[in-house]
């Protein structure tokens, strides 16, 4: 099936008309995604897992079940960022990273320092964590 096959080097990927799409990223591995398929869960660290403010976080929507950000990237690198703050959590963007898939997650974060509706974002999320 090398018709279906997709190797992309960037973080974008526009695929239309498959039903299965093979995704080889940066020599990391393959990542099989199959239309209708929900993407496989993240391995919530203990320190939020057990915490009342991962439980807010999820109730107002910000994370879906899977514990995978329901936000834009500045939104979610936003949201780590104040919750390592309250939790005290060191190593912020590697535990976040790891945990969401993601990289470069301090670029988002100044991203949103530079966005003006990261203001009101962060006037929601210090109601919601209190």
């Amino acid at each position: 099936m090398a018709g279906n096959t997709v190797y992309v080097q960037g973080n974008y990927v526009d695929v239309h008309d498959n039903e299965v799409v093979n995704l080889t990223i940066d020599k990391v591995g393959t990542l099989k995604v199959a239309e209708g398929q929900q993407p496989q869960a993240c391995s919530v660290p203990e320190v939020l897992a057990e915490s009342e403010l991962w439980e807010s976080v999820k109730e107002a929507g910000l994370v879906n079940d899977q514990g995978l950000p329901a936000v834009s990237r500045p939104e979610a690198a936003l949201l780590a960022d104040m919750l390592a703050q309250r939790l005290g959590i060191a190593n912020k963007w590697k535990m976040f990273e790891q945990m969401w898939h993601r990289n470069n997650m301090r670029c988002d974060y100044n991203t949103a320092l530079n966005q003006k509706k990261s203001l009101e974002f962060q006037e929601k999320l210090k109601k919601i964590l209190g």
